[in-house]
């Protein structure tokens, strides 16, 4: 190992000035050269065996530097200079291997952290998909009493949503209900999230019967947005919402006009719009039980 604290160095204008003097000492001074096999031998590593001279040839080595100053213009450097510039390279070194190990350290954790959200989403989804197989039966059932009942009207798709349109031709007893369901039997839920089914309906009675519409959820849609929460909702749901896609679409004016939006009381089945809507409606469901 070099003791630097112990040696000299030179700083010459540039590199090939120190280049070309180096060459110049090892010609100079290669009668005193230590051979390769005796540095080895010593400890010494086998590359750069051959830079090495005997100390014996160090007064004379000194004393050319001095008289040829003017030939190889130099800086003598102190053993303590030395090693303060040796030492700085390996400091810069050292704070690029710490920032190398920061930047990994970093890029391992942003991994770790994608890893445990897709983790986390995958369980999300598997609660959802479990919930809804929970739901799914009820939901399979009531539709089926539906068919059965001959209620079935079709599907109006609205600036609002889509909505199942049922409908009976003689009017419900009060309080009773034409969809079997409340949204919240149709709740679902998975961690952190939830939602239902069927999460609304309304229901208007009159002389002439009784018309619902049921909120359907946008999965059934399958549009170009749909989510991973709604592609596993149509993934549970797929045979009822294929049969939805068959069913005869219902006009939105129908619709509107014998559910106005923001209005709570039944409207008049003597106001003309919402009196020919639900001449409509009944005639969709004589259509739909002729089928």
């Amino acid at each position: 190992m070099i003791d630097f604290h112990q040696s000299l160095g030179l700083r010459l204008a540039s590199e090939t000035d120190a280049y070309t003097l180096e060459k110049i000492l090892h010609r100079t001074f290669r009668l005193a050269s230590v051979d390769p096999i005796e540095v080895v031998a010593s400890g010494g590593s086998a590359d750069g065996a051959s830079e090495w001279f005997s100390t014996s040839c160090l007064p004379r080595l000194l004393q050319y530097l001095k008289d040829n100053q003017d030939l190889h213009p130099h800086v003598t450097i102190s053993g303590g200079e030395l090693v303060a510039l040796l030492e700085r390279p390996i400091q810069r070194s050292q704070a690029g291997i710490a920032r190398e190990k920061f930047k990994k350290e970093k890029e391992a954790h942003r991994n770790e952290r994608v890893s445990e959200l897709i983790a986390f989403r995958h369980s999300q989804l598997e609660g959802l998909r479990a919930s809804l197989k929970v739901v799914h039966p009820k939901i399979a059932q009531e539709l089926e009493r539906q068919k059965q009942n001959g209620n079935i009207v079709g599907i109006c798709d609205t600036s609002m949503g889509s909505y199942l349109v049922i409908a009976e031709t003689v009017p419900v007893p009060s309080g009773d209900l034409l969809w079997g369901l409340k949204p919240l039997s149709t709740h679902y839920d998975y961690p952190r999230g939830g939602g239902s089914i069927m999460s609304s309906f309304s229901q208007m009675t009159w002389a002439e019967g009784t018309i619902s519409k049921v909120e359907l959820p946008r999965a059934h849609l399958r549009d170009d947005s749909v989510s991973e929460t709604d592609e596993v909702i149509y993934e549970v749901f797929r045979e009822e919402f294929e049969w939805f896609n068959k069913l005869q679409r219902i006009p939105e004016e129908w619709i509107s006009a014998i559910f106005p939006h923001g209005l709570f009381l039944t409207p008049s089945s003597d106001d003309h719009h919402s009196k020919r809507a639900i001449e409509n409606v009944m005639a969709a469901l004589s259509k739909a039980r002729c089928r």
